[in-house]
């Protein structure tokens, strides 16, 4: 009985581990990453800041091979908080099995300009663009949101990677001219390795 428990016991810890195994994972960005694809155009990077020692701020950037940077995201901390008020980030991750032929992906945009009144908008455009592999050929996939939340379906890209980006446009009001707007834009690069060859950074430095 002892030996069949035993046994019961490894094949439950490895159907766990086989399944863990093919989830996707969207890699954080780190500056101390020692394991870097020199092939690739870009490396994604964490820079930390520090008072006294206590975290601050946080910046994503895309480093070229050049050495250019472009700055993707800011992030500002209040005693371990993010202060929402300062600071332009995304969460963004793609998830599934390896086996399936379709992935799911999620994206939430987050900017200053999140505490303007609803009442001031006129409108909103989140444009999500991003290299979908179809048959034999890679496409351009463009989705649109009114929502600074919004899922979508995706399909693999040389080895589960993604490579995107995402644009974020509000039209304000403006209270001392009612015929001309404001217009608010925030751009990410989207990416789920920290080595990556993404066309669209480019475009946005």
């Amino acid at each position: 009985m002892n030996n069949l428990k035993a046994i019961y016991i490894l094949l439950v810890f490895c159907l766990f581990s086989c399944k863990k195994s093919t989830e996707l994972k969207t890699e954080k960005a780190t500056l101390n990453k020692t394991e870097i694809d020199t092939s690739k155009r870009y490396q994604r990077i964490n820079i930390p800041y520090y008072e006294n020692g206590e975290l601050v701020g946080e910046n994503e950037a895309y480093v070229s091979k050049k050495k250019d940077t472009f700055w993707n995201t800011w992030l500002f901390y209040k005693k371990g908080v993010i202060d929402s008020s300062k600071s332009k980030f995304f969460d963004f991750n793609i998830t599934g099995n390896k086996k399936d032929s379709i992935l799911k992906g999620k994206i939430s945009i987050y900017s200053p300009a999140d505490s303007i009144p609803k009442s001031k908008i006129s409108s909103r455009e989140i444009t999500l663009v991003f290299l979908q592999k179809e048959n034999d050929s890679i496409i351009v996939k463009e989705i649109k949101s009114e929502k600074s939340t919004f899922e979508f379906d995706y399909k693999n890209f040389e080895n589960y990677g993604f490579e995107g980006f995402v644009m974020d446009l509000r039209f304000i009001k403006i209270d001392s001219n009612s015929e001309k707007l404001l217009l608010n834009r925030n751009y990410f690069a989207l990416d789920t390795k920290l080595s990556t060859n993404n066309v669209y950074v480019e475009l946005l430095e």
